[in-house]
C-alpha cells in the first residue's frame, strides 16, 4: 500500500532533533585501522574521483578514524565503505554525517521541516511519500521505491517507498513502458542536494544501502538526440565531479563563471513542481509552467539563495563548478572580477547558459554510476559532485535506501 500525504496536524509534536554534540563524542585514539583503497574504473574513463574504504566499522568509527575519513574524502571526494558487519544504524548515520560541520548548531534536515506523512495506530510518520523520515533519527530518511522490510523502524506492515518517474517530470517522448521493463532507463536528475532556498547546502552526504534491486544491467538514454547511451547497474547513483565540468569549459566560458553567480528561485522545487524537465535532466524546458512566485509559500529576498558558480575545496583548493540547472532563475554574469556585471533573467537565456555550461560533462567518460551493495555506505563531498538517481524496471524488486543530510552552518562562498 502506498500512503498519501495528509495535512499537518497541530495535535501531533514533532519528534525532537538532537545535534551531533547531544548524541555523540567520539572515541579518542591516536591511528585508525582504516585502509582507503582509490576505484580502478575501466579504460577510457575520465572519471578521477572515489576510493573504497576497508577497516572501519562505522557504528563504532573513532576520532583517528574520522579523521582519515575526513583527509579521504576531500581527496577523493567519494568514499564507499565496504565489508560493515551490521547495517549502519540512523543515529550512527547521523553522527558520521554531522562530524563534518561541527559548527551547525541546529542539526535540521538539509530541505527544512517534514510535514505528517501518516499516523497509524499511535504512530506518526514525517515526511513525504518519496521520502519519508525514519523516527529515531529524523535528519535520515528513506530513498528509492517498493515495500520497506518487516519490522522496519516504526513503518506500518506493506508501508512502501514512492519511486521517481520521467514520465511524471520529464518532457515527452517518454521511454514507452514496455522498453522501460527491459532495462531502459534514465537520469532523473543531475543536482547536489540542497534547499536552494534559505537553509544551506549539506556538505556531505550519506547513502545506506538497505535493499537492492536484483536485475541485469539497465541501458540508460540520454534522450537529447545524440542516441547516447550507457550501461549501468540497476538502480545506481550516477555521478559527475564539477572540478571535470569545469575543465571542459572552453577558456571563453571558463573564465566567464569563475567570476559569475547564481540566483535560485525562492522554494526552488515548489516552484519548480509544476514544470518539466529536460530529457536530460540538467535544465527545465522553458514552457512557463513554473508556479508563479506569489503562489509559493510565503518568502522574502532575503533569504534567497545566490550562490557563485564555482566552489572551491577548503583542504585541497580544488576549483568545482556546482550549479544547479533546474533552480536557476537569474545570472549574474562577469568575466573578471572588476568587469562589468550583466544579469540575464529571461529564464530561456539562464537554461540556454546553464546547458552550455552543463552538458559538456554529462557524457558516459564522465560519469561514474555507483552499484550499490546492500549493507556498503557511501559518502560524498556535495560541493564537489553532482548525482542524479536513476531508473530500473519494477520487476527488480526495491530499492531502499537510508539518506542523510544535514543543513550547513555556512553557505558556499566560492
Amino acid at each position: 500500500m502506498v500512503f498519501a500525504v495528509s495535512a499537518t496536524s497541530t495535535e501531533v509534536e514533532t519528534p525532537k532533533i538532537l545535534t551531533v554534540r547531544e548524541v555523540y563524542t567520539p572515541l579518542k585514539t591516536t591511528s585508525s585501522n582504516g585502509r582507503i583503497v582509490p576505484i580502478q574504473h575501466p579504460i577510457g574513463s575520465k572519471v578521477d574521483f572515489g576510493a573504497e574504504v576497508y577497516g572501519i566499522d562505522l557504528n563504532n568509527f573513532t576520532s583517528a578514524d574520522f579523521e582519515l575519513i575526513s583527509d579521504a574524502l576531500h581527496q577523493h571526494k567519494l568514499l564507499v565503505f565496504k565489508e560493515q558487519s551490521e547495517m549502519l544504524t540512523p543515529k550512527q548515520q547521523y553522527r558520521l554525517t554531522a562530524c563534518f560541520d561541527p559548527d551547525e548548531k541546529t542539526g535540521g534536515f538539509a530541505h527544512g521541516a517534514d510535514p505528517v506523512l501518516l499516523q497509524e495506530n499511535g504512530v506518526t510518520i514525517y515526511g513525504l511519500p518519496n521520502r519519508p523520515a525514519i523516527n529515531a533519527q529524523p535528519q535520515v530518511h528513506i530513498l528509492g521505491r517498493g515495500e520497506v522490510p518487516p519490522n522496519h523502524f516504526d513503518f506500518p506492515p506493506g508501508f512502501k517507498v514512492k519511486g521517481i518517474d520521467h514520465v511524471d517530470f520529464h518532457i515527452p517522448p517518454h521511454i514507452p513502458q514496455e522498453e522501460r521493463d527491459q532495462g531502459a532507463s534514465r537520469f532523473y536528475q543531475w543536482h547536489w542536494d540542497g534547499s536552494l532556498y534559505n537553509i544551506p547546502p549539506p556538505r556531505v552526504g550519506c547513502l545506506l544501502a538497505v535493499r537492492t534491486p536484483k536485475g541485469p544491467d539497465v541501458t540508460v538514454h540520454w534522450g537529447d538526440g545524440t542516441g547516447r547511451t550507457m550501461k549501468i547497474a540497476p538502480g545506481a547513483t550516477a555521478m559527475v565531479a564539477g572540478s571535470r565540468a569545469l575543465e571542459l569549459l572552453d577558456p571563453e566560458l571558463h573564465q566567464i563563471v569563475m567570476h559569475s553567480r547564481i540566483e535560485y528561485a525562492p522554494h526552488a522545487f515548489q516552484w519548480m513542481s509544476t514544470a518539466r524537465s529536460a530529457q536530460l535532466g540538467h535544465i527545465l524546458e522553458t514552457e512557463d509552467r513554473e508556479m508563479p512566485l506569489d503562489k509559493l509559500s510565503p518568502w522574502t529576498k532575503d533569504k534567497v539563495c545566490i550562490y557563485p558558480m564555482v566552489w572551491t575545496n577548503p583542504m585541497t583548493g580544488e576549483k568545482s563548478l556546482q550549479v544547479h540547472g533546474q533552480g536557476a532563475f537569474k545570472l549574474y554574469l562577469k568575466d573578471r572580477p572588476d568587469g562589468e556585471e550583466m544579469v540575464v533573467s529571461d529564464l530561456k537565456e539562464v537554461r540556454a547558459f546553464m546547458h552550455r555550461i552543463m552538458s559538456p560533462v554529462l557524457s558516459p567518460e564522465n560519469i561514474y554510476a555507483h552499484p550499490h551493495k546492500e549493507q556498503d555506505v557511501i559518502l560524498w563531498y556535495n560541493r564537489a559532485l553532482w548525482h542524479s538517481i536513476t531508473e530500473f524496471p519494477e520487476s527488480y524488486g526495491p530499492r531502499i535506501m537510508h539518506q542523510c543530510n544535514i543543513a550547513a552552518s555556512d553557505h558556499p562562498s566560492g
